[in-house]
C-alpha cells in the first residue's frame, strides 16, 4: 500500500471520527426500535403430535386376492399430503369455527403494548355465529357494545343490526348471534369472516409434517401459534379429522367391493342353478357317464382356470380403485389373466377330442362345478366384507398427543437488538460515507473564484515534506515537523509562497493594517504550515516580521519552529504578563514568534479580551508585518474575533480535501460576523491537476 492509499484511509477515520455523534444516534436509535419491536411481537409457541402409519391394519378381513396392495408399505409422503389437504384442514375450521374472527379495536401499536403489559382480563365478546355473503368475506365490520346485553353491528350500506345476547339477527345475508358480553358499554370490535380459502392458507403456514426417520412410519406433525391452548386444540382437532378420513376411506374402499360382490352373486346363482338343472336333465337322458382318469383331470383344470379367472376380475376390481390400467400391477393381472386363457383354449382342444358324450357331459359338469366353487367364494367374500365395513380402523394411530412447548421458540430478542444495532451502524456509516463520495471536491481555482474569492496562490505539494514523511512511516517513528522555508528553501512549496509574499504586499498597502490573519474551512488544509513558511519568507526578504499563533486549543508552531509552548498569547490576554516578554527570537532572522500559551477550551472567551486589539496594534507599530494563525473557521468562530483586529483575512482551502459547500459555509461564517475575506491560498495542489504550475528557477552553475 502506497503513501496515498494510507492517507485516504486515515480522511475516511477521520470522516467517521467527526460524525461519531451522528453515528452513534442512528446506532442506538435502530437498537431500541429492535427493542419496541421485539416487546410488540407475541411469542410463538409450538404444539407437537407423533402420528404413527401402520403398515398392516388390524381387525380387517379382506383378503389379499381382494386388496393385493394393502399388505404393502403406506407412502409417507401421501400420508403428509392428505394431511395438509383441504378435505382434513376444512372439516377442522368448520368444527372449530376458525373463520370467525373477533378483535378489541385498539390504537396502532401504542395500544397493542399497552394490552400486552396490563394485568387486567382483556374485554370480549363470545359470538357464537357469524356469516356474511361471499361478496363480503374477509371485510371487517364494527360491532360497538350498548350495555351489558346489547350490542349493534355496523354492516355498511345495509345498516346497522341491533341485537341482544343470545338472539339471532338476520338481515341481507348477515347472520349473527353473540351469547356473552364482557366489555364495558362503548367498546368497540372488529368481527370478520375470513374466506376458508385464506383460513387454509394461513394454516399450512403454521403446519408442518415430516417423517421422523426414512422408512420409519412416524410422522412428526408440528403447528404454531401465539395461544398455546388454541395451538393444540387445533393440532388435536387435525389430528382426529385425518385419522377420521383415513378410517373412512378404508370403509369405502370394503364398500365399493362389497357392492361389486353383491352385484355379481344373483347372475352367479342363475347361472349355477340353470347348470344344475342341465345336469339333471343330461343324466335322466343319458344314465350315468363314467370319466375316464384323463376326463377328470380335465374337468378340475377347467374349473380351476374359471375360479382363477374370478379371482383376477375381483383383483382388478381393487387395483381399478387405486392406479389406472397403465400401471404395472394392472399390466401384470392383464398378462396373468391372457396367460390363464391360453391354458383355457389349450383344455378345450383337449376337450374336443374327446367322443361327443363326454364333451357335453364335461361341459355341463364343468359349469356346475365352477358356477358353486364361484358362488362359495363370493358368498365369503360378502360375509367378510361386511365384517370388515363395520369393524374398518384406521391404518394411522396418534402415539403422542398434541402437547404444546412451554417455551416459545425463536425468542432471540438479544439477537434480534444486536443485528438491529450493527445495521443501524452500518446504515449510518454508509450514510456518512455515500455524503463523502458526492461531495464536489475543490479541484481548481476556477471553481473557487466563481464564488467571488481571488485565489493568491495555489501552493503544490511538497515533495520534500512527502518524502520525509514516508521515512518516518518506514521508521515507525513520528519524526519533527519540518519547517520547509528554512530546511528545504528551494522546495517548489516554498517558491509558491514567494508568490504569495509578493502579493501580500500588494495587498497591504492598501489596507489600513500591516497586519493579516490566515484561517482555514476545516482542520488539515494546512494554514499552520502556510503561516509558518510565509512568515520565513517575508522574513527573507528583510521585513520585520511577528508571527502570533491564535489557536488557543490546538495550535503547534511552536513544534514547527522548535520554540516553547509556555508563556504565549493565552498568558498574554489574560493580562499575566507584557507583551515583550513573552516574544520569542526565531533561527529566521527578522522573525519573531509569540507561541499560543496554555491551551484554553474556552478560547472564543479568552480571544474576545480587550488585549488583543492592544497586542495586535503594539505589534503593527513595532513590525513590518504581523501574521496571525487562527483556527478553522467551521468548527469554532475564533477566526472571525480577529478579523476583527487585522488588515487581511486569508483563507486556506486544500486541493481535493475541501469542497464547494465547505467554501459556501466559511463565506457565509465570516459575513455573519461583518468580515469579507481577502483571498483564498489554494494548498496541497498535486501535479497534473488544473491549478498545478511548475516554478523555474535558476542555480549557480558548476
Amino acid at each position: 500500500m502506497d503513501h496515498a492509499e494510507e492517507i485516504d484511509l486515515f480522511r475516511l477515520l477521520l470522516m467517521f471520527y467527526a460524525n461519531k455523534y451522528k453515528i452513534i444516534i442512528t446506532t442506538l436509535l435502530f437498537a431500541l426500535l429492535a427493542l419496541l419491536f421485539t416487546s410488540f411481537i407475541k411469542p410463538t409457541y409450538v404444539a407437537s403430535v407423533l402420528i404413527q402409519l401402520e403398515k398392516n391394519p388390524q381387525n380387517n378381513f379382506i383378503s389379499k386376492l381382494m386388496s393385493p396392495l394393502e399388505g404393502g408399505a403406506v407412502s409417507p409422503a401421501t400420508e403428509m399430503g392428505i394431511l395438509k389437504s383441504r378435505r382434513v384442514l376444512s372439516q377442522t375450521i368448520d368444527e372449530l369455527g376458525l373463520q370467525l374472527d373477533v378483535r378489541e379495536k385498539r390504537f396502532p401499536i401504542v395500544g397493542e403494548l399497552f394490552a400486552r403489559f396490563v394485568s387486567e382480563p382483556f374485554p370480549g365478546v363470545f359470538v357464537t355465529k357469524f356469516s356474511v355473503p361471499l361478496e363480503n368475506e374477509d371485510i371487517a365490520w364494527e360491532l360497538t357494545v350498548l350495555s351489558s346485553d346489547s350490542y349493534q353491528l355496523n354492516i355498511g350500506e345495509s345498516g346497522v343490526l341491533k341485537g341482544k345476547i343470545n338472539q339471532t339477527l338476520n338481515k341481507n345475508g348477515f347472520v349473527i348471534n353473540v351469547a356473552q358480553i364482557n366489555a364495558p358499554a362503548g367498546t368497540s370490535f372488529t368481527v370478520t369472516s375470513r374466506s376458508k380459502f385464506a383460513v387454509i392458507q394461513d394454516l399450512l403456514k403454521q403446519l408442518t409434517a415430516t417423517e421422523l426417520n426414512k422408512d420409519s412410519g412416524l410422522l412428526s406433525v408440528s403447528f404454531s401459534g401465539q395461544d398455546k391452548k388454541e395451538i393444540v386444540r387445533v393440532l388435536d382437532n387435525i389430528s382426529q379429522n385425518f385419522i377420521e378420513d383415513n378410517r373412512l376411506r378404508k370403509a369405502e374402499e370394503a364398500s365399493k367391493t362389497l357392492e361389486f360382490v353383491n352385484g355379481q352373486l344373483p347372475g352367479i346363482l342363475d347361472r349355477l342353478n340353470q347348470a344344475d338343472r342341465q345336469l339333471h336333465l343330461f343324466k335322466a337322458e343319458n344314465g350315468s357317464v363314467d370319466l375316464p382318469l384323463e376326463a377328470k383331470a380335465v374337468l378340475d383344470a377347467s374349473v380351476a382356470i374359471q375360479a382363477q379367472q374370478n379371482e383376477l376380475q375381483l383383483a382388478k376390481v381393487e387395483v381399478s380403485k387405486l392406479y389406472t390400467k397403465s400401471h404395472p400391477v394392472y399390466r401384470s393381472l392383464l398378462e396373468k389373466e391372457a396367460l390363464l386363457k391360453k391354458e383355457k383354449a389349450a383344455l378345450l382342444q383337449t376337450i374336443a377330442a374327446m367322443p361327443k358324450k363326454q364333451q357335453a357331459f364335461l361341459s355341463i359338469k364343468r359349469d356346475v362345478k365352477s358356477g358353486h366353487e364361484i358362488y362359495m367364494q363370493l358368498l365369503s367374500k360378502q360375509h367378510e366384507l361386511g365384517i370388515a365395513k363395520a369393524g374398518t380402523v384406521a391404518s394411522i394411530r396418534i402415539v403422542d398427543e398434541a402437547v404444546s412447548d412451554p417455551k416459545p421458540v425463536g425468542s432471540k430478542k438479544s439477537l434480534i437488538v444486536i443485528l438491529a444495532a450493527m445495521l443501524g451502524f452500518m446504515f449510518s456509516c454508509g450514510y456518512c460515507l455515500i455524503l463523502q463520495v458526492f461531495r464536489v471536491p475543490l479541484e481548481d481555482t476556477e471553481t473557487i473564484e466563481t464564488h467571488g474569492l481571488e485565489v493568491l496562490a495555489s501552493i503544490p505539494l511538497s515533495k520534500c515534506i512527502q518524502r520525509k514523511r514516508r521515512q518516518n512511516l518506514k521508521l515507525k517513528s513520528a519524526g519533527k515537523r519540518v519547517w520547509l522555508a528554512r530546511q528545504y528553501p528551494e522546495d517548489l512549496a516554498i517558491e509558491a509562497l514567494r508568490s504569495l509574499r509578493t502579493g501580500i504586499f500588494i495587498a497591504l498597502r492598501q489596507a489600513n493594517k500591516n497586519s493579516f490573519l490566515v484561517s482555514s474551512a476545516t482542520p488539515g488544509a494546512g494554514k499552520t504550515f502556510i503561516s509558518g513558511n510565509l512568515a520565513s519568507v517575508m522574513a527573507d526578504a528583510g521585513k520585520s516580521v511577528l508571527l502570533i499563533d491564535a489557536d488557543l486549543r490546538l495550535g503547534y508552531l511552536h513544534e514547527l519552529l522548535g520554540l516553547r509552548e509556555a508563556g504565549g498569547l493565552s498568558d498574554i490576554l489574560q493580562g499575566q504578563s507584557t507583551f515583550i516578554e513573552h516574544i520569542q527570537n526565531t533561527t529566521c532572522t527578522g522573525l519573531d514568534f509569540i507561541s499560543r500559551g496554555a491551551a484554553s477550551a474556552l478560547s472564543s472567551e479568552v480571544l474576545m479580551s480587550e488585549r488583543l486589539g492592544l497586542l495586535l496594534q503594539w505589534a503593527q507599530q513595532k513590525y513590518d508585518y504581523v501574521i496571525v494563525d487562527t483556527p478553522p473557521i467551521l468548527p469554532i468562530t475564533d477566526a472571525a474575533i480577529v478579523a476583527q483586529h487585522v488588515g487581511l483575512s486569508l483563507l486556506t482551502l486544500r486541493y481535493k480535501t475541501n469542497n464547494v459547500r465547505e467554501l459556501k459555509m466559511s463565506i457565509n461564517r465570516f459575513k455573519k460576523c461583518g468580515i469579507e475575506l481577502d483571498g483564498v491560498v489554494f494548498n496541497g495542489v498535486k501535479k497534473g491537476s488544473p491549478s498545478a504550475y511548475e516554478y523555474a528557477y535558476y542555480s549557480t552553475p558548476q
